[in-house]
């Protein structure tokens, strides 16, 4: 049993169910009736105690237009009010009086032609009428709903002692027939004692517009016993518990009410330091007032204000928005009506006149229909952020012309030092070649010393242009199966893999994007070295990959002397080698080349090794685009 709150228009509101049916009131009518399925008799047998004739007729005459609306037979009796006025009040709520009169769905009668029809009111005449008269409205419509005003009876039963005892039997005959009845009573008129009574022998009761499910109510069975009293004294003690109960589960209510009072007091809190300490400004507008009445201090702060200002509307907001930025921030607004949130920027002028940017997001909260009613989000001031942004773009943009200037001078003083050396290697030759007889064995030494170190010189010079020139002669990214690759690089290796008495293995290598050329270069850098590094026993090496999400993890194991781990990092430096020419030959430079390509393609290099018991480069290598 339910009805809905009242509202400003005359719109339905449901009242008690008995079974599947719904009854529906005006809006002024207000309450919940609960269950009634403690009573005996759950029966649709309103009695309505009023004080007014507005009181009154803000029940009775909804009653019959919903009745009209569920195609039920109507009946309104009167006695206090004329049959003109209880029609001038159904025009009033947009009945059709004529159309139901003319069509007999509604009949308006006095006293005399229903409970007084025989001059006196009797009970059981009453209710032989009533019976009757559901019968003949059954056979054409789908019930009969009757409203009576009741004061005509106390002329011929001033004690209501037939009035109740028709109330009372009245109960049994709504249980099982298809009719509704709401018995009208004017407190003015009738004395306590019979208010009393009629309280008791409905069900249901509707009182200073509230509807509400009557606790009082007596069953027949009871209120015509011989035991009524015992019973009374029965239901009076039930109540006294329930009451007790009630105020206990009241006063517990009003307890955690009070503590989640107090939670919510301390999480607000909570949050308006956490949104300071993000310098954070938090907000909630109304669409339909354009209104913000709830902001965070901090929001005002946001905008020049240090005491939070009295009103601030959306008007308000796009007063302080810079001009220039406006119109995106309007249409920012209307394209979140589709997405339901937001998220931008833009510049503000604050309350003293200073400009500042500001990063703003939120989201809108719609009602049952789905439509926006109300915009709540956060504001930060980003102007610092923004400036260090720029700052930074600055720096890093500083450092690529650095690199890209230093990149050049590398190129440039590394190719320019190629025909030198050249030179003084031809004339190295030349001398070794004509005056090699003329030499002592020391003579011979030094001029071998001088050889070896112009090739060296030679090859480190090789090495760095082919570093300073990673990114301008690298060719765009395509897919590379490391399979081709790897078995290129094994075919060039193949007279130093045999002269070492080595061996390679390698699972199924995968598809990555990349630069073949530069990919090339890292496998013959790290197979090479896993060679030269092999220590006394022949080289055991062996390639595999493993997938890392949309990335592969390429990894070249070997089983040579190793790396100290405070030496894991520092071999990927330029010119950067652990041991002498003399032991191991090489420029410094294969790992460093190694690490420039595996950043270009936008990876990672690393190495994990123990001393004498070998190594594992590891590379991370995108997957190809799908």
């Amino acid at each position: 049993m339910s009805e809905r709150i009242e509202s400003d228009s005359q719109s339905e509101v449901g009242y008690p169910e008995t079974g599947s049916e719904t009854l529906t009131y005006s809006p002024e009518l207000r309450g919940s009736a609960p269950s009634l399925d403690a009573h005996e008799h759950a029966n649709d047998h309103f009695a309505l105690i009023y004080e007014s004739r507005e009181e009154q007729f803000a029940a009775a005459i909804p009653f019959i237009h919903k009745g009209l609306e569920r195609d039920e037979r109507c009946l309104y009796i009167t006695y206090e009010n004329t049959r003109a006025e209880v029609i001038e009040a159904m025009r009033a709520y947009d009945i059709d009086v004529d159309t139901a009169l003319d069509s007999g769905q509604l009949s308006i009668h006095d006293e005399e032609e229903t409970y007084l029809r025989n001059e006196t009111f009797d009970a059981d005449e009453t209710i032989e009428f009533i019976d009757a008269a559901i019968e003949d409205a059954t056979e054409e419509y789908e019930a009969l709903r009757m409203t009576g005003e009741m004061s005509s009876v106390l002329e011929e039963d001033p004690n209501g002692e037939e009035l109740v005892k028709c109330e009372a039997k009245a109960n049994y005959l709504f249980d099982d027939a298809d009719g509704i009845a709401l018995c009208q009573y004017n407190r003015e008129r009738f004395p306590a004692d019979i208010i009393r009574d009629v309280i008791s022998t409905h069900p249901l009761l509707i009182h200073d517009n509230r509807i509400s499910s009557n606790v009082y109510y007596t069953p027949p069975t009871e209120f015509f016993g011989p035991e009524k009293a015992d019973r009374e004294v029965d239901r009076q003690l039930g109540m006294l518990r329930e009451q007790t109960d009630v105020k206990d589960r009241l006063s517990q209510r009003e307890q955690r009410l009070r503590e989640l009072a107090e939670d919510l007091q301390e999480n607000e809190e909570r949050l308006q330091l956490a949104l300071e300490a993000g310098e954070m400004g938090m907000w909630e507008l109304d669409l339909q007032t354009k209104d913000s009445p709830i902001r965070s201090r901090q929001h005002d702060r946001i905008f020049g204000y240090e005491e939070p200002i009295e009103e601030w509307t959306f008007e308000t907001f796009l007063d302080h928005v810079h001009p220039d930025d406006r119109e995106n921030v309007e249409r920012s607004f209307e394209e979140a009506f589709e997405a339901s949130k937001w998220a931008f920027e833009c510049r503000i002028i604050r309350a003293d006149g200073e400009e500042r940017e500001i990063s703003a997001q939120g989201a809108f909260h719609s009602d049952d229909e789905g439509d926006p009613v109300r915009a709540v989000g956060v504001v930060r001031d980003v102007t610092d952020r923004k400036e260090r942004e720029r700052q930074l773009r600055e720096l890093v943009g500083r450092l690529e012309e650095s690199n890209e200037r230093l990149e050049q001078f590398a190129y440039a003083a590394s190719h320019d030092l190629q025909e030198p050396l050249r030179m003084v290697s031809s004339y190295l030759r030349l001398i070794e070649n004509r005056y090699g007889d003329a030499f002592d064995e020391d003579g011979e030494e030094f001029l071998e010393f001088a050889v070896d170190g112009a090739d060296r010189m030679r090859e480190m010079i090789q090495g760095l242009l082919e570093y300073s020139q990673v990114e301008a002669e690298g060719k765009p990214f395509q897919a590379v199966d490391l399979d081709v690759v790897l078995e290129d690089v094994c075919e060039d290796l193949q007279l130093r893999i045999d002269d070492s008495g080595g061996k390679i293995t390698s699972e199924r290598l995968p598809t990555v994007e990349g630069d073949a050329n530069q990919l090339r270069q890292v496998f013959q850098n790290l197979l090479s070295n896993a060679i030269e590094y092999s220590g006394q026993e022949p080289p055991r090496i062996h390639v595999s990959a493993e997938r890392d999400g949309a990335e592969w993890i390429l990894s070249v194991r070997d089983e040579g002397i190793g790396i100290g781990p405070d030496d894991a990092d520092r071999i990927f430096e330029v010119f950067e080698s652990l041991h002498t020419n003399d032991e191991h030959a090489g420029t410094g430079i294969g790992l460093a080349l190694c690490e420039r390509i595996v950043e270009r393609h936008e990876g990672d290099i690393w190495v994990e090794s123990t001393p004498g018991e070998g190594s594992t480069f590891s590379v991370t290598l995108p997957g190809p685009e799908a």
